[in-house]
């Protein structure tokens, strides 16, 4: 699954804690925030692995709702 998965590690607000993001390639690029601990790190990571293995950027709904979902609420 890593295939065409790249990942990085930038200091950006303690709220955020990661995002991901489909390049034109067909690749997703992960971003981690650097100033969280690694346990919360491996928590995000899986978060956003989720999200492309579920296919969550080829639904016709908003972010929100993705997330709701997600998290199963």
């Amino acid at each position: 699954m890593d295939d065409g998965i790249f990942t990085y590690y930038v200091d950006m607000p303690t709220t955020i804690r990661s995002f991901v993001v489909s390049n034109n390639d067909m690749s997703f690029t992960i971003i981690i925030n650097a100033k969280i601990g690694k346990e919360q790190q491996l928590l995000a990571y899986e978060h956003e692995i989720n999200h492309i293995k579920n296919g969550d950027y080829d639904k016709n709904c908003s972010a929100n709702l993705i997330e709701l979902v997600s998290h199963g609420l």
